[in-house]
């Protein structure tokens, strides 16, 4: 009864709609106790509604707006949707027909890693083994997107596998927590968790302790410490003396955080200016969440919240967020007035980090070990015959594709540079339009599409203005010989040598510099622009290089030691 009135209910709000904005607000379930060992419910499920039922109940229940959503169900009535969905299922979870029974997931595509999927097994042993998969997906998606989008790796650290009975669901999403929540609901019972009742919007044009008790309304998780104006003393001690904002024009602040190992944490700082937050008390905030992270010895599930944590700034705000259901809290945030949209988004998790279990290299123990991912062709497009006709100054002996590589060069650099330049001026100028002007190809990171090989050239980054990786790299390479800066491509790794990547090393002066133009690429896609103050990877050492998170051949690669940015 209950799967015919739930069908009857989603065929009215949802289907019609894939891609459904504005639903109605999600709830919070309670944020997890940190005493409470982790555990995967095997309980018999309850239930005999279709996976295509269940994953559109859950997406309904959580109001989710999906860019660009792709789904796929295994009910489906056109057989080519079955098949793009066994592709996806072998593809990415690893699971051929005849290891499940039937599946349904939503996806986005592009830049964004929101993925929802339920699956059913035939028995429970099976499931089990369905379980591990999504779990070694979900580590593995984590990948495909830490450096070039860290906000989706974040959101993919957060995601979720949860297996009851005989279904397996996965979620990849903001409120993940609140999916599972829901998941097990409709497993175990057969009904949708209740809402609560709706509370009043508050006006928060300045009030900063309606605004936190507007966020956190339902909470229900281990007690909190909360600092506010209500104890004045107390909060200037935790402002100047824990946050380090002492001889810094804050107004009020409204802070709920947890006691021992609980890591959770809400602030709401406003600063006398309304205008703007300048850089160096962001700065200053920044540093107060590393440090606490830095020092954190408690529960991993809290170590990773505390790593996954969001600071935001702007008009006169600062807003940090160290909790499971950021996402949520950030919907309540924009209900009550305060929109995230406007805000400057500020990056500070570790994830440069090295593992603690990562295997340290035998002559550099204070960096991971280099093992080649060999997932990709990292093969170098030979570029000899484009530089042998530039150096002669006749480009008509070129086949057509090499030729609209030269072509392509030869106008960036006609454009960008200029007489009298310093080979620093060449090698800005040339990182900056490559930054600017090429677009990550997202079909990479698709399991159901591919990236042209020209995306892997400088064919793709010049003249497509579109790569990957190691096409952002040559492309780089290039246009540096050309301009008569000497450079190098190095073909290494990232996330702890799981994934294939590529970058450049300049020398200037005499000393080597580390560039990696496709993670200061993405990073203008994800939060822009793309100027010179926002990149990260421009002219850094060897031991910075390593410690966001990129693994080589250190033996054979040249060391960058110069920290001057190559100011000389």
């Amino acid at each position: 009864m209950f799967a015919t009135l739930l069908s009857a209910a989603l065929l009215l709000s949802l289907l019609p709609a894939c891609n459904r904005q504005g639903a109605a607000q999600p709830t919070q379930p309670a944020e997890p106790d940190a005493s409470a060992p982790e555990a995967t419910s095997s309980a018999p499920a309850e239930t005999d509604m279709s996976c295509t039922l269940l994953l559109q109940a859950i997406w309904s229940a959580l109001g989710l707006g999906i860019p660009n959503a792709e789904d796929l169900y295994s009910d489906a009535d056109d057989p080519n949707d079955y098949m793009r969905l066994s592709a996806y299922m072998e593809g990415a979870y690893g699971l051929v027909v005849g290891e499940w029974e039937e599946a349904a997931l939503v996806r986005a595509t592009g830049a964004s890693a929101v993925e929802l999927a339920v699956l059913s097994f035939a028995d429970e042993d099976a499931a089990k083994g369905g379980e591990e998969r999504l779990k070694d997906y979900l580590h593995s998606r984590e990948g495909d997107f830490t450096g070039y989008a860290p906000e989706q790796a974040r959101l993919v650290a957060g995601g979720v596998v949860s297996r009851q009975g005989t279904y397996v669901g996965l979620f990849i999403c903001e409120d993940s927590a609140r999916a599972k929540f829901v998941f097990d609901e409709l497993i175990q019972t057969g009904e949708l968790p209740k809402p609560p009742e709706p509370t009043p919007t508050p006006d928060l044009s300045e009030d900063v302790m309606a605004l936190l008790d507007a966020v956190l309304f339902d909470y229900d998780g281990p007690e909190l410490e909360w600092v506010n104006r209500s104890d004045p003393d107390k909060l200037k001690s935790v402002l100047e003396e824990e946050y380090g904002l002492a001889g810094y024009a804050w107004a009020d602040a409204a802070i709920a955080r947890g006691t021992g190992e609980n890591a959770f944490e809400v602030a709401f700082i406003r600063m006398e200016d309304q205008s703007a937050v300048s850089r160096e008390v962001i700065d200053i905030v920044v540093d107060y969440l590393n440090a606490k992270e830095e020092a954190y010895d408690g529960p991993q599930e809290q170590a990773k919240m505390l790593n996954n944590g969001i600071i935001f700034a702007n008009r006169g705000y600062i807003i940090v967020l160290v909790s499971n259901f950021s996402g949520l809290y950030q919907k309540r945030m924009i209900e009550a007035g305060v929109s995230t949209e406007i805000f400057l988004y500020i990056e500070r998790h570790l994830e440069e980090k090295p593992v603690s279990s990562a295997e340290p290299a035998p002559n550099h123990p204070d960096r991971e070990k280099f093992t080649p991912p060999g997932k990709e062709d990292m093969s170098l497009y030979d570029t000899s015959a484009i530089r042998a006709a530039w150096t002669a100054g006749d480009p008509s002996g070129l086949p057509d594709y090499d030729r609209a590589t030269y072509d392509a060069a030869q106008a960036i650099l006609g454009e960008i540079l200029a007489d009298g330049m310093t080979d620093l001026e060449k090698e800005r100028a040339i990182y900056h339009w490559l930054v600017n002007n090429v677009d990550y190809d997202w079909r990479h990171q698709d399991i159901l599409s591919e990236a042209s090989r020209s995306s892997f050239e400088p064919y793709g980054g010049l003249v497509d203005h579109m790569a990957v990786c190691l096409g952002y790299a040559t492309s780089f390479q290039l246009l540096c010989d050309l301009a008569g800066l000497e450079c190098i491509t190095v073909v290494g790794a990232a996330f702890h040598s799981e994934e294939d990547h590529g970058w450049n090393m300049v020398r200037l002066n005499g000393n080597w510099y580390c560039v990696d133009v496709t993670w200061d690429a993405n990073g203008r896609e994800q939060v822009g622009p793309g100027e010179p103050e926002d990149w990260r990877y421009f002219n850094i050492t060897s031991d910075e290089m390593a410690a966001k998170n990129h693994q080589w051949d250190y033996a054979n690669v040249p060391e960058a030691t110069a920290a001057d940015r190559g100011q000389g």
